[in-house]
């Protein structure tokens, strides 16, 4: 198992399958005397609407259809969105120590270009630049840090993502909806935020849904709050507001294996199905890169000929209607959303895609799609938003 892959299970075990954050295990270390950075400083944002030129890229897709046809799916941002999209990348950064030095770099937009700048067709982005632990320290030749240089670098993580969100609520929201998006250490972030800023405060009535793919959100076994959140339930519906969105895709024919899965008493682990919030399966509306570009490029395979025979593909993105599907799973294997190719007859289209975790040439076992989590149900989450963000109140 890769650093990695051991870090995040280990820390989702210790702290999310409780409901608990960075800030909630580290509450009895020596305070830390980083300050936040200064969100007033433009620097300091990834994304966010007045940064000229940021976030622009060009996200055209090519649709694959099974008899071989392809034509292009451009796209546009919206004008005048109604909502507000709140993101925190997941671990991407290869700054050389274990915390992000502060300045943006490719490694941050290319989480963006791949993970939300979409939903800009259904909401204002914004990006915060955050010094996270880095994805340089989660390589096998990093030497490792000691469990306060940790705890020290995840309070200064939290900091930054609080601070943040407050220059936002006070300078940028202005009573709008929003919508709060994490990956991976992301989603751990925007927990934490929720906890300290949303759940079961005035602002919860703002949240459109939190979308908290790549981490564990967790329920006692028969409610729908009391765990990770005190007044959060999951997402069951698409006009259902206030709610999470919560998952970690494997392919349905890879799942994790038995004797590697966490089970923990009196605790129910949330999924969400984004094709399918009201339960079983649905067909996903993926947006994949067509070189197979993920959020760790390091850690990802070569991305496969899309069709049978190969086609020459200009776009940026690939989208194969009808051809991916996906369904919540509990079983030996834990909880998952389990994602399934289901070609038509004569299908041309391959369904093999780049997004395996890679480590020495094979698929890591325990980390299924974690690099694609987000681009698998790109489609259907904007669908589901532009629901949910009609079904809001509206604020005088």
């Amino acid at each position: 198992m890769s650093n990695f892959a051991k870090t995040v299970l280990s820390i989702a075990v210790a702290l999310a399958a409780h409901g608990l954050s960075f800030k909630d295990a580290v509450a009895m270390a020596p305070a830390d005397s980083a300050m936040p950075l200064d969100y007033a400083d433009v620097r300091h944002w990834v994304c966010r609407p007045n940064l000229p030129g940021a976030c622009r890229d060009d996200l055209d897709a090519a649709v694959l259809e099974a008899s071989g046809a392809v034509w292009t799916e451009p796209f546009q941002p919206a004008a005048s969105p109604k909502a507000d999209c709140f993101y925190v990348y997941p671990t991407v950064s290869e700054s050389p120590g274990l915390t992000a030095e502060p300045a943006v770099t490719e490694a941050e937009r290319r989480a963006v270009r791949q993970q939300v700048q979409r939903l800009s067709s259904v909401c204002r982005l914004f990006v915060p630049f955050y010094r996270q632990i880095t994805a340089t320290s989660m390589k096998s030749d990093f030497e490792k840090p000691s469990s306060d240089a940790q705890e020290r670098a995840g309070r200064t993580a939290e900091a930054d993502v609080l601070a943040a969100w407050d220059h936002y609520v006070s300078h940028d929201n202005s009573g709008r909806s929003v919508i709060l998006i994490g990956h991976s250490q992301g989603a751990a972030m925007v927990i934490n935020l929720i906890r300290e800023r949303v759940d079961a405060r005035p602002m919860q009535e703002r949240l459109v849904s939190a979308i908290l793919p790549g981490w564990f959100v967790q329920v006692p076994v028969g409610k729908l709050v009391g765990g990770t959140f005190k007044a959060i339930p999951p997402c069951r519906s698409e006009r259902q507001t206030g709610c999470v969105i919560t998952y970690n895709a494997l392919r349905a024919e890879r799942p994790i294996p038995a004797d590697k899965v966490f089970h923990l008493e009196g605790q129910q682990q949330v999924c969400t199905n984004p094709a399918a919030l009201g339960g079983g399966a649905g067909v996903l509306k993926p947006y994949l890169s067509t070189r197979g570009e993920t959020i760790l490029p390091t850690f990802t395979a070569p991305q496969p000929a899309w069709t049978q025979p190969p086609i020459q593909i200009g776009a940026p993105f690939v989208t194969a209607p009808g051809l991916l599907s996906a369904e919540c799973r509990n079983d030996e294997h834990g909880v998952y959303l389990a994602i399934s190719t289901t070609p038509q007859p004569g299908d041309r289209r391959t369904g093999a895609m780049a997004g395996d975790w890679m480590t020495s040439g094979s698929p890591e076992p325990t980390m299924g799609l974690h690099l694609i989590d987000l681009n698998l149900t790109a489609g259907n989450l904007i669908d589901v938003l532009q629901r949910q963000i009609a079904a809001m109140p509206e604020r005088r």
